[in-house]
């Protein structure tokens, strides 16, 4: 088939503070989770490949970076303010110099043309947040209310697109409990708390909600949603009806908790059925009250997921891919199974069950393995797998378009190579490779081709 978008089409690539910007201590700077988290013992399973102190030293070489992905045509640069640069060590003192760093830095790339959409929150909680009850807090609210305020009055003439949040699925539910609703979760404060992980939840849709009004008050004109990753949660047996329908009760809690709040003002019944007294009292009252809708909704995909049925709540358990079951370390991609069709199916369901204004690919991309005895060395310059990947991919947008659903961007995860919570800088992500002792960039063969499509699509 021919690849056919829309000439204003946003190309572009993505990343997060926390995962390249490095400068962890520079500048006034305060502490995040994972400064904290990489430091200590008991946790090194999940830190035992590096930590996010210096990364690609994005802080110190943005131009450069900025510059590459200009001189590539790119049109959009998807990135994150980290939150304890603006608010080191408490909600009341607010960090000048971490105000003037994304000031010139988006002032840059304006200047050079690229388009910024900017997460407010991406996973890099301030220490002091969790210290003092962190999502799970009702005062959570008022923290994120009034930092997004300084967000907005700083940086509002500057950025086109906001998110307020990145998959809180992983880092705020996730830090509560584990997938199976049983265990701890795998992301700071690792607790094991039920009540907890539903009270963040809520507490992150009211702060998602307070902020978009914030917003909506200042007059700015931009544009403002959220980033989620659904994927399309399909049957662990295709001739099983209760796992059919497992799979769409395991899609309406991992992401309907997110989706349905910020789209249509309630959590999914499947999941309210099952979960109606670990939730906060009143909370389907208060998000009615606080409902407030949304420009666009970003979306992240890699791969589905699997569900099968279980008799007792919530009747349904994540399930291995039927095809390559528990064998997660692949290779060609590292840890995923590449399944382009997935991001057809993924788009076709937000349609059809949410009715988005406009939905932006916020990531999708693959990684491969370092050379775990030079780690410092980027790997697969020339990377035709990643080719391979993204145009398989990108046939799936230009099928969707072609159904009228109103997509306006893509985004290549990752600009560059990066920090990842689970494996250091084992995995190398990005469009330009990064070599860790000198802090070269070195373009990958990915790049150049994307360069040639986006010109030839623009």
């Amino acid at each position: 088939m021919n690849f056919s978008f829309p000439k204003d089409f946003l190309w572009g690539a993505a990343c997060s503070s926390f995962q390249i910007e490095g400068a962890w201590q520079e500048d006034g700077k305060g502490i995040s989770c994972h400064d904290k988290y990489a430091r200590i013992p008991a946790h090194q399973d999940l830190y035992r490949y590096g930590g996010p102190d210096d990364g690609a030293d994005f802080y110190h070489h943005y131009r450069e970076d900025i510059d590459i992905m200009v001189e590539h045509g790119l049109k959009s640069f998807r990135f994150s303010i980290a939150w304890p640069r603006i608010f080191p060590d408490g909600p009341d003192k607010i960090n000048q110099p971490g105000i003037d760093f994304y000031r010139d830095m988006f002032s840059y790339a304006n200047e050079k043309g690229l388009n910024l959409l900017i997460d407010l929150y991406h996973w890099d909680l301030p220490q002091w947040v969790l210290d003092r009850g962190g999502v799970a807090s009702r005062e959570f609210i008022t923290w994120f209310e009034d930092y997004a305020r300084v967000c907005f009055e700083n940086f509002g003439d500057q950025v086109q697109y906001w998110s307020t949040t990145n998959e809180p699925s992983v880092s705020v539910f996730g830090g509560y409990i584990g997938g199976d609703l049983k265990s701890v979760g795998r992301f700071p404060p690792f607790e094991c708390d039920k009540v907890k992980a539903f009270a963040a939840c809520h507490n992150m849709n009211i702060a998602h909600m307070r902020a978009v009004k914030l917003y909506r008050r200042m007059g700015l004109k931009g544009k403002i949603g959220a980033v989620i990753d659904a994927v399309p949660c399909y049957p662990y047996s295709i001739s099983s009806k209760k796992d059919w329908e497992a799979g769409e009760r395991a899609f309406d809690f991992y992401a309907g908790k997110w989706l349905g709040p910020m789209l249509l003002g309630k959590y999914p019944e499947s999941m309210t059925a099952c979960f109606h007294e670990d939730m906060p009292e009143n909370y389907a009252e208060e998000l009615t009250r606080e409902y407030e809708p949304i420009d666009f909704i970003g979306n992240n995909y890699y791969e589905p997921h699997y569900a099968e049925y279980i008799p007792e709540k919530p009747y349904f358990k994540a399930a291995a891919d039927p095809e390559i079951g528990e064998a997660r370390e692949r290779e060609e991609f590292v840890g995923m199974k590449p399944y382009p069709v997935g991001l057809y199916d993924i788009m076709l369901l937000l349609e059809e069950k949410y009715h988005p204004k406009e939905i932006i690919i916020t990531e999708n991309g693959m990684s491969v393995k370092r050379d775990e005895t030079n780690i410092s060395k980027p790997s697969n310059i020339h990377d035709e797998n990643r080719i391979r990947y993204m145009r398989a991919h990108i046939m799936m947008l230009a099928r969707v378009l072609k159904l009228g659903i109103n997509i306006t961007g893509y985004h290549v995860w990752a600009v560059e190579d990066t920090y990842e919570r689970t494996s250091g800088y084992r995995h190398d992500y990005g469009l330009i490779g990064i070599d860790y002792d000198t802090k070269e960039r070195i373009p990958r063969d990915s790049l150049k081709w994307y360069s040639e499509f986006i010109q030839a699509n623009t």
